[in-house]
């Protein structure tokens, strides 16, 4: 932990350490909020972000937990509450990659991404709410472009971040008036996931020819949607899905038949 107490507004973000993750949480301590950050396993990455958001003059705190455990999910609050002393913000950004097509599945890969990628924001959203309705603070969910269209390569992760977006228009309705969830869908980011399509140039290609605005996503894109939804200037939004994508979700690829919805990332 870094500083004194303050007044300013505390925000926990899983799965902070890096990618999209460290750039949501750099974006906040921008605009200033506190930071405190769940990591999995990669305790460097994860004390490399807490130092960089504390050169920003933020407090911060590296909490270790699994995203898909409520335990882990109760005990992040808990120790968010007695090092920052409140939680006006939330954001379920831990996630995983899937499996694969429909033969690579089996019953525990497939019910593996299921509890990191969806019951993972449902338990951290549980344990955080009473502290949220408090505040009349936010919860922002990350899904997926995944979520939206069909995603033939990794079905489970799509199948998970569909229903994040459910989650969150369930949970906007749930927990109104005092609190506003909504969740941010990105497409094609570059980040650890997509490394190793972004490092073949036919693929890195393929994909930004599908995208309208001509280039792949950053996680600076993801967290200035982000940072939008946190902030007063939403403050009459709720129950929404922001898509993070250039526009490739709302084009058509012209395959052999010529018909079908492009498959998101």
């Amino acid at each position: 932990m870094n500083g004194e107490p303050s007044s300013a507004r505390v925000a926990v973000v899983s799965g902070g350490s890096r990618g999209i993750g460290r750039a949501i949480a750099l974006e906040l301590a921008r605009r200033g909020s506190d930071l405190v950050l769940q990591y999995r396993t990669d305790a460097v990455s994860a004390h490399r972000t807490a130092a960089e958001v504390a050169a920003l003059g933020r407090r911060v705190m590296t909490v270790a937990g699994e995203a898909g455990s409520a335990a882990d999910a109760e005990r992040l609050v808990r120790e968010t509450l007695a090092g920052l002393g409140r939680i006006d913000l939330v954001v379920a950004n831990a996630g995983s990659d899937g499996s694969g097509p429909v033969d690579a599945h089996t019953e525990a890969s497939f019910a593996r991404t299921l509890r990191t990628d969806l019951y993972g924001p449902f338990a951290l959203l549980a344990a955080a709410t009473p502290e949220l309705r408090r505040r009349h603070g936010s919860a922002i969910l990350i899904a997926s472009t995944a979520g939206l269209l069909a995603a033939t390569e990794s079905l489970d992760h799509a199948a998970a971040k569909a229903g994040v977006l459910s989650l969150a228009r369930s949970l906007a309705v749930t927990l109104a008036p005092e609190v506003r969830v909504n969740a941010v869908a990105p497409g094609w980011v570059v980040t650890d996931l997509t490394a190793a399509d972004h490092r073949d140039p036919a693929r890195r290609e393929a994909v930004r020819r599908r995208i309208p605005l001509a280039r792949w996503g950053r996680p600076e894109d993801v967290a200035l949607a982000v940072a939008f939804l946190a902030s007063d200037g939403a403050r009459f939004v709720t129950g929404a899905t922001l898509i993070v994508d250039g526009g490739e979700s709302i084009t058509w690829r012209q395959g052999r038949s010529g018909r079908g919805p492009a498959a998101p990332a």
